[in-house]
């Protein structure tokens, strides 16, 4: 039997992973027939011979192969001919996993991307991440205000590795307030809670305002050769253009009397769109650049080709250039 995980979402690809090993070691409490192997960099022949093996006093065994999909400049023949020839002993279940998104145009990806056998873990969207950070801190036992989860969102962003570890700071912090009653306020997350800011981002969001074509792509080139997957960059742009929107409209509506500068406007934004004072203030300095009717086409561009993406299979750099291309246009 063969699983694969995979995806930009590695936390929760992590703890589906987690879930299947902890049901094989309660049948094999010995645990000498869990094996965990670096497929990124063991040979095919190695990984072959582990699978092979037959298990220790037990007629089940699971092999875990981690991030074999990663290695660069190989055709992964040996191992595609070894699949489908269906050599696995029975009772061996192997599990390739891998903490990003392959390339999809290898025989190896198409074999093991077959519905029954894998599941993607893209990154949540923000309506999914409110809900999961809300589940996530009733199984600590806590609850949490609306408005502290658009703050933490605001603040870390996509990552649920950091925010998992910041919702255990924040469950140890008020079960030890006995006043608070196990709640996490947004004073609370302000407090706590350490923002992970992306400049890129920013300088990005500066690029598409005043259309500079060649440094838009200059960005994008050096983010994705640092190792960043353009459906995280993708999904951290909708987010800025969300928040330039929400900002252009309030400033507008409420704040158009006072100066950007007024060191007092971003914390009234702060708080009242559970946003970072940090991440207001950079904002602030790039509303200029765009008209109100601007920023609703942006976002909406984004959001239909959000939609587009989630239909199916999809080149997620053709689309952020197809992005950029519309956008420069105009």
């Amino acid at each position: 039997m063969v699983l694969f995980l995979y995806g930009e979402d590695s936390y929760r690809s992590r703890a589906k992973l987690k879930q299947i090993e902890e049901r094989f070691k309660k049948t094999d409490k010995s645990r000498v027939n869990f094996i965990r192997i670096d497929g990124e960099r063991n040979p095919w022949k190695n990984i072959e011979k582990e699978i092979l093996s037959p298990p220790f006093l037990h007629d089940k065994k699971l092999v875990v192969v981690e991030n074999f999909l990663k290695k660069r400049g190989q055709k992964f023949d040996e191992a595609v001919a070894f699949l489908k020839e269906e050599k696995i002993p029975a009772g061996t279940v192997v599990v390739f996993w891998d903490d990003s998104k392959p390339d999809e145009r290898t025989a190896i990806f198409k074999f093991l991307a077959k519905p029954k056998q894998a599941d993607k873990f893209d990154l949540l969207d923000a309506a999914k991440l409110k809900k999961w950070i809300a589940e996530a801190a009733a199984e600590r036992e806590i609850k949490i205000e609306p408005r502290a989860v658009e703050m933490m969102l605001g603040l870390v962003g996509f990552d649920l590795w950091q925010m998992s570890g910041e919702l255990d700071k924040l469950a140890a912090y008020v079960r030890g307030q006995k006043e608070k009653n196990n709640l996490v306020t947004a004073e609370d997350v302000a407090i706590f809670v350490k923002g992970k800011f992306d400049e890129n981002i920013f300088s990005l969001t500066d690029a598409l305002g005043t259309k500079n074509k060649k440094i838009i792509f200059k960005i994008l080139n050096e983010q994705i050769e640092a190792g960043l997957e353009e459906g995280y960059i993708f999904a951290m742009l909708v987010r800025q253009f969300r928040i330039l929107l929400q900002i252009k409209e309030l400033v507008a509506k409420e704040y158009s009397f006072i100066s950007a500068s007024d060191p007092g406007i971003k914390q009234k934004i702060a708080m009242e769109l559970g946003l970072h004072p940090y991440v207001v203030q950079k904002t602030l300095y790039q509303v200029k650049n765009f008209s109100l009717p601007e920023l609703k086409k942006i976002y909406g561009k984004l959001l239909a080709i959000d939609m587009k993406m989630k239909r199916g299979n999809f080149n997620p750099r053709a689309f952020l250039d197809l992005f950029v291309a519309e956008v420069c246009l105009e």
